[in-house]
């Protein structure tokens, strides 16, 4: 939650739809599991060109459950978004997605890392190399839909962010393209 005095990053008048969409994403993405994917632990140790600590932390990494992933783990980092595989991003999507709209990214810096994530999966309807229709599932995609829907409508100012609104517009689509999937 931002402290007193900060203004939030992704600001709504009712408590009751924040409470609604995450637990749709949380619904959607109940029986998600990390498996052998890449934890935010050895992605951080990557950005990092190797890291022993962070090793040894991925070797005891939650990988069952994402809603016990801890939260300040996840905020701090935010660069290893970029070397998650097509899994890690996956298993990580809804606790990000979560923090995100609890406002609980008081730098805005896993926001906007994970931003960008989404844009590009707009931009080529992948993850990685993993067709976005692929990797989620229906109810994932509608769950990753609708949460940015909800920051489209919910921008500071009031003013739309047109890289939200483009992903808002092109994401849905990523699925109708047949030759997206192959």
């Amino acid at each position: 939650m931002p402290r007193p005095g900060e203004r939030c990053r992704y600001p709504t008048e009712s408590k009751q739809l924040q409470r609604w969409l995450i637990d749709y994403i949380a619904h959607a993405f109940r029986d998600v599991q990390l498996g052998d994917g890449m934890t935010i632990y050895t992605g951080e140790s990557h950005d990092r060109y190797g890291d022993a600590d962070e090793d040894r932390k991925s070797l005891s990494a939650e990988r069952i459950d994402w809603q016990r992933v801890p939260v300040a783990d996840l905020l701090e980092r935010h660069c290893a978004l970029s070397f998650l595989d097509a899994a890690g991003l996956r298993f990580y999507t809804p606790a990000i997605m979560t923090i995100i709209v609890r406002d609980a990214d008081p730098k805005g810096l896993l926001t906007d890392a994970f931003l960008f994530h989404l844009h590009d999966i707009r931009a080529s309807c992948r993850v990685r190399d993993t067709p976005f229709c692929v990797i989620y599932n229906q109810a994932q995609r509608s769950a990753i839909i609708r949460f940015v829907k909800y920051l489209v409508h919910n921008t500071p100012g009031g003013g739309i962010d047109p890289a939200l609104q483009k992903t808002l517009d092109k994401l849905p689509r990523c699925c109708l393209e047949p030759h997206k999937f192959g």
